[in-house]
Formats: C-alpha cells, structure tokens, sequence
C-alpha cells in the first residue's frame, strides 16, 4: 500500500511531458515508452539515444515503461496507438483480401504520424538532445510546444515534416517480429527518428523545410542495408503495396 504522503512525494518528482501546454490530470500514468500492444511477446531492440547508445538492447516491454505523462494526455494518445498497431498488422499482411476490396486496408496517415512522433518523443525525453530542429521552445531532452501540439493533433506536421516511407526497389531483409527505432542526430538535435515497423521502414523528418532525398544523405555511418540508404524517400504516399517473395501482396490506402 502507498499511503497519501508517499505518494504526494511520488508525484512531486513527475513530469508530464505534455504540462508545458497545460490539461494535465488524474496523476502519473506508466507509459510504455513503445506501445506495449504492438509486442506480443513482451520484447523490444532499441539503438541510438543517449540511454542506448552503441549497442542494441533487447528488453521486456515492461521495462521500456516510465511516468512520462499524465493518466489524462496518455488516454488522450489512445487513439495513435491503435492506429499504428492497424498500420503494422496491414504492413505484414501478405494476402489481398477477396475481390481486391480495400475495406480494412486504410490507415489514418496523421494518427500513424503522431504515434511516430509520440514514440520518438518519449524516447528522447529527458535525454540530452534537442527534440526536432530549429523549433521555437526547444530544450534538451524537452518537446517543444509545436511537437507537443502535433502529438495531439492540434496542429498538423508541416514544411516536409511527417512521415517519409521507404519504398526500395531492390529486395531489402527486415526482421518481421522486430521493430527498431534510432534518431538521427547532429549538433545536440535529433532531426529526424528511423523506424522499421516489422516489414515497413520509415523516416519520420523533424527538421523543417529539409527533408533529405534518401538517408545516405544524413545518415552514412547507419549500419542500414545499402538499397535503404540510397532508396528515395517518399513523403506521405497516397498508397503502398506489400510484398511477398518479391511480388506485390496486398495494397494499403493512407489518409493524408
């Protein structure tokens, strides 16, 4: 039991970190710093922040949890991770639905978005780097108000910021029960966070106004396979098509 004064100290110590734009409530919340739906069997890899740095760590999804939001934003976030555990299950997916109908083959491309940014977000905070590049607020290991207000889906990603998929040509090998995330970063900023969600690699871009044309430009010393470094970055398609054994599978149909 945790009698009241415990726990008064307990949440004097806590910080949301959604607070700098106000409506926190109802406490500290244990949030799983990846959502602990998308990891049926409990283990996560994780490379690259300062937590992190050069080696992989493969851990129990419960020890990726932290009291890094408030019961109040973290329920308010509910909706990005169903969306994004819909995303992933669609990007593994390896059989059309009958007929060709694309009903249940939809993804919310803005809700997957913040979900990315949510992620990257509590990754990142409380580290030592910049949250995003040349953003009005900015402090190590805080989010700056506008990312905040992205997260929440009060304001949208803008100038080619957002979500940039990698759509390589050549056949690329990816994990299919793995997803890896690692920041790109200079100078102290994290302008930009990788992800592979199991079969499906993104580049979510937190550098205003300069979006790379693929992540060799950035992000040469990556121990990425080459055909990912020198494939195009493709910002926001309207559409994708998964693969198997090389042969297109089924197709998923975003709303930007």
């Amino acid at each position: 039991m945790i009698d009241e004064t415990q726990k008064t100290t307990q949440e004097r110590k806590f910080k949301c970190w959604a607070a700098s734009c106000g409506g926190c409530g109802d406490g500290p919340s244990r949030e799983h710093l990846l959502s602990n739906c998308l990891f049926p069997d409990g283990v996560v890899r994780v490379k690259g922040f300062d937590w992190c740095m050069d080696e992989t760590k493969t851990v129990g999804i419960n020890g990726l949890a932290r009291q890094i939001l408030c019961k109040k934003h973290n329920s308010a976030l509910s909706d990005t991770d169903a969306e994004a555990k819909k995303a992933i299950d669609l990007f593994q997916r390896s059989v059309q639905p009958l007929g060709g109908s694309s009903i249940g083959n939809k993804v919310d491309g803005h809700r997957l978005e913040r979900w990315l940014l949510k992620t990257a977000i509590n990754l990142a905070y409380g580290g030592k780097w910049h949250i995003g590049i040349g953003m009005h607020g900015s402090a190590p290991g805080l989010p700056p108000p506008y990312l905040i207000d992205v997260a929440f889906g009060k304001l949208p990603f803008s100038h080619k910021m957002g979500a940039h998929f990698l759509l390589p040509k050549k056949e690329t090998f990816h994990d299919p029960g793995a997803i890896l995330t690692f920041p790109l970063v200079k100078d102290g900023y994290i302008g930009g966070v990788y992800f592979e969600l199991r079969t499906q690699p993104i580049f979510l871009n937190l550098f205003p106004g300069n979006a790379p044309p693929t992540l060799g430009e950035v992000a040469e010393s990556l121990s990425l396979q080459n055909h990912l470094l020198d494939t195009e970055l493709i910002y926001r398609p309207p559409n994708i098509s998964t693969t198997l054994r090389s042969l297109a599978a089924s197709m998923i149909y975003f709303d930007w």
